[in-house]
């Protein structure tokens, strides 16, 4: 090894960058007081065979493990000149070139997740941006403390509750709460303050459930934020209109499904029910977990209330006012949206799973909207994708 620099950790793990054998890697060992103690090696070992068949563009690639000379047993990884998360937030970068880097981050740890892995201590020391190209570089090994007084509070706050005390499996959630607070570190704005509290929540089964839904939280930042009228404060009449609205919604909703499953088997279409419509519950009354995959039980709507009204003529526009004035910004966007979903093409299964985790991480996104405002996001997608369909 020459050109030898130590990366500082107050871990037990040693980070040396050098050159070996013309090329540039990265090594990770122990210090020399645990060389010796064998529950660290197996720890080493354990992290080599656990990762070594990963590849991914914006994860550190493992090359090998040896012995080398200096630093003992070392797990030797890719390497090209970067810095660390952490060195990169305090430079002047545009709003623009953060929110690359996000995306690069969630990236990688989507990969690692649909690989079964969670990274479960990720955090700003941990990503390297490169000097060349900015490219996110994610040190997929959890570095390991002698004891928990040696993890510094500027590294701990990054790690989810269920990782600090170990008392459940780490789960995608696990990752999402660290992805969280890295947004917030970054200071990205209020625009991401929903962003944050989607992922940031105590309790894992309030955070955003994956990293897809995450994205798409993190994509609709402007139109998720929190809306300045109370459910508490809307009239009465606002309220029976939306229980209203909402058996209209599930009408539409059952109607744009059938276009959704005019390909597909019974079973399919089964389950398609059972996820949109479970969608018209408040908010309150859905779990992350429930609403990524359908609680079981289809919404029967009310017929006697309530009989469906017109949909508006293709390329007609709608102007809203008062509480729903948010949609005048949502509904364009969410057009462009979903054109873009169809004209990817694919059978109409595949489109219709694309359009349902779209439809699911949009209405997450929206925050703490009440029933009505809700009601009018439902309609305003159910005509949308019956005019698609139709097409």
């Amino acid at each position: 090894m020459t050109e030898t620099k130590e990366i500082k950790t107050p871990s037990i793990n040693t980070l040396v960058t050098g050159t070996d054998g013309g090329r540039q890697v990265l090594l990770v060992g122990l210090k020399t007081a645990y060389q010796d103690k064998p529950q660290y090696q197996r720890a080493l070992k354990r992290e080599f065979d656990t990762c070594h068949e990963l590849e991914h563009p914006n994860i550190l690639k493992y090359l090998e493990e040896k012995d080398v000379e200096g630093y003992g047993h070392c797990i030797v990884m890719e390497w090209e000149p970067a810095r660390t998360l952490a060195d990169y937030i305090l430079e002047d970068h545009s709003e623009e070139e953060k929110k690359n880097i996000i995306r690069q981050v969630a990236e990688g740890l989507n990969f690692l997740h649909q690989n079964g892995q969670v990274h479960g201590a990720l955090n700003p020391t941990t990503i390297f941006i490169t000097t060349q190209g900015d490219r996110v570089k994610i040190l997929n090994f959890r570095l390991r403390f002698a004891d928990h007084l040696y993890e510094p509070m500027t590294t701990m706050k990054y790690r989810a509750p269920e990782a600090k005390d170990g008392t459940v499996t780490l789960d995608a959630r696990t990752d999402v709460f660290s992805l969280g607070t890295i947004v917030k570190e970054m200071g990205l704005g209020s625009d991401y303050q929903n962003v944050v509290t989607g992922s940031c929540s105590f309790g894992r089964n309030d955070r955003y459930p994956d990293i897809d839904s995450f994205l798409e939280g993190f994509e609709h930042r402007r139109i998720s934020r929190r809306s300045n009228v109370s459910e508490s404060s809307a009239p009465a009449s606002n309220k029976k209109a939306a229980i209203l609205v909402s058996t209209i919604v599930a009408l539409l909703i059952i109607a744009a499904l059938v276009f959704f499953n005019r390909n597909s088997n019974g079973n399919d279409a089964e389950q398609a029910n059972t996820e949109m419509a479970d969608t018209t519950q408040k908010p309150h009354e859905l779990a992350p977990a429930e609403a990524a995959q359908g609680s079981g039980e289809t919404a029967t709507p009310d017929n006697s209330t309530a009989a469906p009204q017109a949909t508006p003529a293709p390329g007609a526009e709608q102007a809203y006012t008062g509480e729903l004035e948010f949609m005048n910004n949502l509904v364009p966007q969410m057009h462009i949206d979903i054109d873009k979903i169809y004209a990817k093409g694919g059978d109409a299964a595949a489109i219709r799973k694309r359009v349902q985790v779209y439809y699911k991480g949009l209405r997450k996104a929206l925050g703490n909207l009440n029933d009505n405002q809700f009601a009018a996001y439902d309609k305003a997608f159910a005509e949308y994708i019956q005019q698609k369909n139709a097409e």
